[in-house]
């Protein structure tokens, strides 16, 4: 059985919704929009006075919502912490079912490592010396049903779980829509980031955040081979990030081929750099699922913890505890902070520093540090 992490192996923020040259036009003081009369006067009322607005605001509204950049927040934003929920409500759960990699110690960081280097090596793989993308692109597939199994059995059990897990697979495979793929990508990192909390206490748990955010800075920054990942995903439409248009133009990604294998390219990566979108494709905001994964993981192991010294006998705790509410509020924080970094000079940014400091701190302010 592939690793689980497989398919987590793109830790970064992109954006392609920035204005451009052809799109950038500052508004000047004054406004020719609105509508005129042959004249060319503003429309007024009969004593002269111009008409009131009766829409209370909603138009400005919809203009905010319309903003490509605002939508693409929205959209990477809302599967992020779909994550963080659903990693939540997995973990304890699993716990209970006694699915996992370990019994908290250090051991289920090998899986971890190995599933991360495993997806990292057969990327670059294809990207560089011509490994078939079928055969890369199939086992970062089955990678997303196990983990998509992994979310289920935590409430149906291991058997009815299958079927779940068998159609977020066979769904990621036979369609190209986003809407379908972000969303069995959304539960099967939930599912990962369970399982893993499950197999890990917090230390470890926070340990991991720090190594792997460090090797993201790397990645994105000086290597570049991050970038490469990026691009080989996008080509093979890999279910290695969630991906959302934010301009409307290329519809919901389109029906997916016979061969199941890419026929588009839809976003492409420029060394960082703010990239137009290639084939006539949409612009598109880009969240790696590992950026969702790791904070999840953490919040999901003090939760798993908690329901472990807490809870007595095999039923998950009905709330949550504290810490695991400060790592996951810390994740979101850092997940903001990201975006506005990436809203503010566009192109491609790792997502791991911010993100991980974000759930680590939160994590130790909201009472972690006693465990440390």
């Amino acid at each position: 059985m592939p690793s689980i992490e497989l398919f987590a192996v793109i830790t970064m923020s992109r954006d392609d919704t920035r204005p451009t040259e052809r799109d950038d036009a500052r508004p000047t003081e004054r406004d020719d929009t609105r509508p005129t009369s042959r004249d060319g006067a503003r429309p007024t009322s009969r004593d002269g006075t111009p008409p009131v607005r009766t829409d209370g605001g909603t138009g400005q509204r919809r203009s905010l919502l319309a903003d490509p950049r605002v939508r693409g927040v929205l959209g990477t934003g809302g599967f992020f912490l779909a994550v963080q929920v659903l990693a939540l409500a997995v973990t304890p759960r699993l716990a209970s079912r006694g699915i996992s990699y370990g019994d908290g110690g250090g051991a289920a960081l090998l899986p971890l490592v190995a599933g991360l280097a495993l997806g990292t090596l057969l990327a670059l793989a294809v990207a560089r010396w011509g490994l078939s993308p079928t055969f890369l692109r199939g086992l970062t597939v089955v990678s997303v049903g196990v983990s998509v199994w992994f979310a289920a059995a935590a409430f149906l059990g291991p058997i009815l779980g299958l079927f779940p897990a068998a159609l977020g697979t066979v769904a990621v495979w036979r369609t190209r829509r986003w809407t379908v793929r972000n969303t069995v990508a959304a539960v099967g990192v939930a599912g990962a980031a369970g399982v893993f909390g499950a197999s890990l206490t917090p230390v470890y748990a926070a340990v991991a955040l720090a190594v792997v955010a460090v090797y993201d800075g790397y990645s994105v920054y000086y290597s570049g081979h991050m970038i490469e990942l990026a691009d080989a995903s996008a080509r093979l439409e890999l279910p290695t990030a969630f991906v959302v248009p934010t301009d409307g133009a290329g519809g919901d990604g389109g029906e997916a081929s016979e061969t199941g294998e890419a026929t588009e390219t839809t976003v492409v990566v420029a060394d960082g750099e703010q990239a137009e979108p290639a084939s006539g494709g949409p612009r598109v905001a880009m969240l790696g699922t590992g950026d969702a994964l790791f904070p999840a993981l953490l919040a999901a192991s003090v939760q798993a913890h908690h329901a472990t010294i807490q809870v007595v006998g095999g039923g998950p705790p009905l709330g949550l505890a504290p810490e695991a509410i400060g790592a996951a509020l810390g994740g979101i924080a850092g997940f903001l902070l990201l975006q506005a970094v990436v809203q503010r000079r566009g192109g491609v940014h790792a997502g791991l520093p911010l993100i991980n400091g974000g759930a680590v701190a939160g994590w130790l302010l909201s009472g972690g540090a006693g465990l440390v």
